[in-house]
């Protein structure tokens, strides 16, 4: 083709999306429109690479850590000799498994296994609530953040109720899989109980002891007081006696979408892992699942009856939930003898009634 030619053609082109003056006011319209949308389309192509990018590296930081993690179990450091005994000296109940990843960030305060993906380190930032939001093990930036807890409990080893964050990851990454225990999702109340069966405990280990805790619970709850009132799960990380304990089952349990045959005791070690959740109001309320398990007890079987897994008809949701959804709580349905001598408190406990916190 002749290159004035193909010159007219570029420019013909060219011109079917960029407003001129001789434009009617119909063709203005459609060029704009055609430039917005091809700019909202950049824009997201960019954003996409840029999180597909992002993710992948965190990806690799994850697999070399976990490498860490199982080279280390075998007592292979990759830390100078000098740097371990030093760690040892300051941290001297330290698992071998740990040390040559607290070498690299000493934010480090266990290992998180469940289901099929969940197996991240957690980290703990002693300055910054939340300093790992959206960073990564490194503390580089990261949309995806890492699993991290709250600084409010140091020692670690202190806390009753040790609460565990993590993004609810599109992708499935991080807590993307957590809502899995959810029996009120789009993928129902079997698939539920069929993900339970096959993975009724997690694992953590802390850097000091490994340990695994029996799942009992799981909640959908509000996090802003215009929807109702927000129970302040995550606000109760330590029980100085034995009604507090109480209390606070009593509103987990009330709340619980599902039940399990694990009895819960004052004393036990609880584990409570919390992610962002919109099912089935959407964004415009804010909301959380959380889901609870306890330490497996010494000298206790890790061993759960999953056969006696049951679906609560009833949870105890929020003003917002039941507001949409016409729907009522039916009041407490729950086996109390789940939660040793519960029912010596009923008659003060009230579900609605508002968390003292740490």
């Amino acid at each position: 083709m002749p290159e004035h030619l193909d010159a007219k053609k570029h420019n013909g082109f060219v011109k079917s999306f960029i407003p001129g003056k001789y434009d009617s006011k119909g063709d203005l319209i459609r060029k704009i429109i055609v430039l917005v949308c091809l700019m909202i389309f950049i824009g997201c192509a960019v954003y996409v690479i840029s999180d597909f990018t992002t993710r992948n590296e965190d990806e690799k930081i994850i697999d070399e850590i976990k490498n860490t993690v199982q080279l280390n179990a075998s007592g292979s450091f990759s830390a100078s000799k000098e740097k371990i005994e030093t760690i040892k000296e300051e941290v001297p109940q330290i698992l071998d498994k740990f040390v040559d990843i607290y070498a690299e960030n000493s934010d480090i305060v266990g290992w998180l296994k469940l289901g099929h993906y969940i197996d991240y380190p957690v980290l703990m930032n002693k300055d910054d609530d939340e300093f790992y939001l959206y960073r990564n093990f490194y503390g580089e930036d990261s949309k995806s953040g890492s699993i991290f807890c709250d600084n409010h409990i140091l020692p670690i080893l202190g806390a009753n109720n040790l609460v565990i964050y993590g993004h609810n990851m599109a992708s499935g990454e991080y807590f993307g899989q957590l809502t899995h225990y959810n029996p009120n999702t789009p993928r129902g109340a079997d698939k539920f109980i069929e993900y339970y069966k096959q993975y009724p405990t997690i694992e953590f280990d802390t850097l000091y002891e490994e340990g695994t805790y029996k799942i009992f619970a799981g909640i959908y709850i509000n996090t802003e007081e215009k929807d109702g009132y927000p129970y302040p799960y995550h606000r109760k990380r330590k029980f100085s006696n034995e009604y507090e304990f109480m209390d606070f089952m009593g509103n987990i349990m009330d709340r619980s979408m599902f039940y399990t045959d694990v009895d819960v005791e004052y004393g036990d070690q609880i584990i409570t892992l919390s992610t962002c959740y919109w099912f089935p109001l959407g964004k415009s309320v804010d909301s959380r699942f959380a889901l609870f398990a306890r330490k497996v007890r010494k000298g206790e079987s890790a061993e759960v009856d999953v056969d006696k897994i049951t679906v609560n008809p009833s949870p105890l949701y929020f003003d917002e939930y039941y507001k949409r959804t016409g729907a009522q709580w039916q009041g407490r349905q729950w086996d109390l003898s789940l939660v040793k001598d519960f029912d010596k408190y009923t008659d003060k406990i009230d579900s609605r009634d508002e968390l003292e916190p740490d």
